[in-house]
Parts: structure tokens; sequence; C-alpha cells
């Protein structure tokens, strides 16, 4: 029996790196620089605001830079200054305004372009931070901190091809930095360049031999690439350094599944149930083996829990379908196999089972149509380690950010 997409979230044990890029890209203070026609007074206010940024008083500072900007609207420093304030105080939107107002008084500032796209980057702006990163100029080059914010801009876009080469710079930069070497390796093998993959998670095993969550990933590589033994061994590796790792023998169980050996697969995926009592993809694995082994009780029993965790899973309809065709009892087979075709209509397994159904029910005009689209469609491989769990909100959606 094929298998078909289902909607799993990105694993629990995916790296979130998001605090890391933020702590080492601190936004910074803007020299002040007064116009030819700066009085003392505005000299002494400045002065005054800088001291109360050092000492961490930034409401104070935010009073005396408003004022500032008061009495020198076309002062493109104190708009920065004053952007700085509030993002110190957590007031983004409002920081990126005087940001935006500074720029437009003196575009090159590349300070002020690199604190805009730190705001926007928080913000989860991560296509108008990458504007603001570019503008930042040639002189910056060599600042690590650049090439880690596009990179992880563009990771946040799903766009990881392009997020690759400068994960690649900042990485050679940083080489012990598990958590860099984490989003390269996603990015490589969300891109399908899985000897990139290969590469880091093995740089992060080199680095720290018991990072669990390295050799569930490199697992997820190798299943993509066709080496199934491979991809065993580094589950297995996983199991012994961390065996309540969650989802961790639900991918065991997944790949021994694929491999038509029930009989481990479900020993894995009760271990996962002992971990996580709520995994609705073991629930629906179990469920489809014990139809498997013909043990139609079991089997709904199972599929009726994955649905009560998670209502949104092919598989489940299409072998409850199963399951009530066997009872003899059309319509809910019926229902069961119409939600599992809308679900995925190129599927033609639910097509076929359709035509079964409608024949029993004694629709013979709709049997002969579901009949005639089994033969144009083809089953579909079962998924991958990747589609089935890290990869499968970013693979799904390429064009929106992701969550960080």
């Amino acid at each position: 029996m094929s298998k078909q997409n289902l909607s799993t979230p990105v694993s629990s044990y995916a790296i979130r790196p998001w605090g890391w890029a933020l702590a080492l890209s601190c936004a910074i203070l803007p020299a002040y620089a007064g116009t030819p026609q700066t009085r003392a007074e505005d000299t002494n206010l400045a002065q005054n605001a800088t001291a109360m940024m050092q000492a961490g008083r930034f409401v104070e500072a935010e009073a005396l830079w408003r004022q500032l900007t008061a009495q020198e609207p076309r002062n493109a420093a104190a708009h920065a200054s004053l952007g700085l304030a509030l993002a110190r105080e957590g007031r983004l939107p409002e920081a990126i305004v005087e940001y935006q107002r500074s720029l437009a008084l003196h575009a090159h500032q590349p300070v002020v372009n690199l604190d805009l796209g730190l705001a926007e980057f928080k913000l989860g702006n991560f296509d108008k931070a990458i504007a603001a990163f570019r503008s930042i100029g040639s002189e910056h080059q060599n600042d690590n901190r650049i090439p880690v914010l596009m990179g992880m801009s563009y990771f946040g876009l799903h766009r990881y091809p392009e997020a690759i080469p400068f994960l690649r710079s900042a990485a050679a930069a940083d080489p012990n930095n598990l958590e860099l070497h984490g989003v390269l390796a996603k990015s490589c093998l969300w891109s399908k360049q899985y000897a990139c993959a290969l590469t880091e998670f093995q740089q992060i095993l080199h680095i720290n031999p018991d990072a669990v969550q390295a050799h569930m990933m490199l697992a997820e590589a190798y299943d993509a690439m066709d080496k199934k033994p491979e991809a065993i061994t580094e589950l297995q590796t996983a199991e012994r350094t961390a065996p309540d790792e969650p989802l961790l023998h639900f991918e065991l169980g997944y790949l021994y599944y694929t491999a038509h050996d029930y009989a481990k697969a479900t020993d894995e995926l009760n271990s996962e149930l002992r971990i996580n009592p709520q995994s609705a993809l073991a629930y629906t694995y179990l469920g489809d083996i014990a139809l498997h082994n013909n043990d139609d009780a079991t089997a709904e029993d199972y599929l009726n829990k994955a649905m009560s965790y998670d209502p949104h899973q092919r598989l489940v309809y299409f072998d409850l379908g199963c399951v009530y065709a066997d009872q003899q009892k059309n319509q809910q087979a019926l229902t069961a196999f119409l939600q599992a075709e809308q679900m995925e209509p190129s599927q033609p397994d639910a097509h076929y089972r359709l035509a079964r159904v409608y024949k029993a029910l004694g629709e013979q005009q709709k049997a002969a149509a579901e009949f005639a689209k089994t033969r144009t469609l083809h089953a579909k491989d079962d998924e991958s380690l990747i589609e089935k769990v890290s990869g499968k909100a970013a693979l799904a959606n390429p064009s929106g950010p992701a969550q960080p």
C-alpha cells in the first residue's frame, strides 16, 4: 500500500538558533553628529542622551533624543539614536520608523542599516531585513554578523539554497558553533543537497558525538539518499544515547515500517507512545500495521485514536474506509474514502476503493468514473523521513516564513 502526505509539524528537536543569532548581533549606538548650525545646548542634550544610553536608562534617553529631534528634525544621527533607544525598550515598529527617517536624511549609514535590519529580523520581517543588510556596503564585508543574519533571514523565508552560501561563510569563520552548523545542515537537507548535509551533520558529531539531533537528521539525509541501513544505524545510535528523545522511536519505527518489518516497527511505535501517549503518527501506523495483519478491530481502535489527536491525516481516513468496507458498512466507507480522495486526489488507491464501494451500492456510473481515474494515476512511493518529520512544514510551504 503506497503512502501519502501527512500533516506533521516541524520536529520538536529542530534546532532553533534565533536567540543565538540575535545575541551575537547587538545593535550599535551611532556616533552623534550635529549639523553646522548645532547649538551648544543641543550638543549637551546629545551628550546627556548618549550617557543615558550607555547607562541603560533607555526611557530617559528616548525623551532626550525626542527633544533633540524636535529641535533638529533633519539630524540623521539623532533620529537613528532615538530609534536605538526605542529598540532597547522593545518598541521595534517605532524604532524602524526612526531608522527610516534617519536613512531618508542620509542614505549611507551602514550602522543604521544594520540596526534597521536587526529590528526587522526580530519582528520576523526577513525579506525587509535582507534588504537592509544588503544596503550596508562593502566596507563591512569582514563583519561576520552580516553573513549570519543574511543566512538566517533566508532560512526564515524557507529560501534554503540562498541561505547556504551565507551560512557556509559564517560557519567557516566560527567552526565550533554547533547551532550554526545545524542551521546550515538543515538548509542543505531541505534543499536536497545531501552531500552538504552529511558533511555538516558529521561536523556536528565530530564536535559533539552525543548530539542526538544530529544523529536523527543525519538519518533523514541517509534515508533521502536511499541508504536505509545507514539511516537505521544512526537512529539506533541516537536511541542508545537518549532513549526518551521525542520522535526518535517513531522515526526508527517508520523506517522499519517502510521495510515491511512490522514486528520491529510495532515495538518502536509502542515505545514512542510510552514517551508521547498522544502521538497521532504512532497510532496511525500501528493502525495500518493492524490492517495489514487483518486485525480490523485493533486497526479501527488505533485509527480512531489517531484521528482524535490529529484529524488531518489522509492515511487514517483511507484505512478506516478499508475497515468499514471489510465490515460491509458501505456508507461509512464511502464517507471515509471521499475524505481521503479530497485530501489527495492524485492517489489512485482511494479512487479504486471508491469505485468498489459505489459498485456495491449499485451506483454503476460513479463506479465506472472512479475506475477510469485509477488507470491514469500512479501510486507514489513511501515518504522519506524528511517529508514525514523535520522538513514537512518547511517543504510544504517554501514561500512562507519559518517560525522561529
